[in-house]
């Protein structure tokens, strides 16, 4: 295939300008190939939450360069939600809130630790 004469990333001799122009090449499995890719910018990784491809967006969605603003709108997106609740970025004001909404009332909120 296409994809197979091309140099995908997870090589580490790639590079980072490697991985952001694999990030917009026409095939969906290099653009995956590119948002498993910790070099991945923080912009390329927001852009691929719109990708066409479902595995590409929710791929994205696990990017750790994603920033936390991002992360809790993607709560939001019943398709993305579950990824988005497990990024290490979630702010953890918005954790304890969800954990709070999962509890019964008559529950003591959660302290800090």
């Amino acid at each position: 295939t296409a994809v197979s004469n091309r140099r995908l990333t997870g090589d580490p001799d790639s590079t980072a300008e490697l991985v952001e122009r694999f990030s917009r090449d026409a095939y969906a499995e290099v653009r995956l190939r590119a948002a498993k890719d910790s070099r991945l910018s923080a912009a390329s990784a927001v852009r691929l939450l719109d990708d066409p491809d479902e595995k590409v967006r929710r791929t994205a969605a696990r990017q750790p360069r994603l920033p936390g603003r991002v992360v809790v709108q993607l709560l939001r997106d019943a398709d993305i939600a579950e990824e988005a609740a497990r990024h290490p970025g979630l702010p953890i004001d918005v954790m304890r809130q969800m954990v709070q909404r999962l509890q019964p009332c008559t529950s003591a909120p959660l302290e800090p630790r």
